[in-house]
């Protein structure tokens, strides 16, 4: 018996590469997905709230880059870590 490994897509927000689905499927935002970490929703805080990726990110960062599910934060965080997941160095 096989068994498939679990896909997770990266947030393009903060890099955190646990996320269940991507945040657009060809283009169009999925609603149903917050990230865990940054708490970016896309269709929500792009459309809605008139956020770039960037700036919501650079937001983020400047208020402490704080978990937004604080229970799904690994035990060894590293927020440099996690942004070179979308080469951000």
């Amino acid at each position: 018996m096989f068994f498939r490994k679990k896909r997770y897509f990266v947030c393009s927000v903060c890099g955190y590469d646990y996320l269940p689905g991507p945040l657009y499927i060809n283009g169009t935002p999925d609603v149903s997905l917050i990230c865990a970490c940054c708490g970016f929703q896309p269709g929500y805080d792009d459309e809605e709230l008139g956020y770039t990726l960037e700036s919501y990110r650079e937001e983020w960062i400047q208020k402490g880059a704080k978990w937004f599910r604080e229970k799904e934060k690994p035990k060894q965080w590293n927020l440099k870590k996690q942004l070179k997941n979308i080469n951000i160095r």
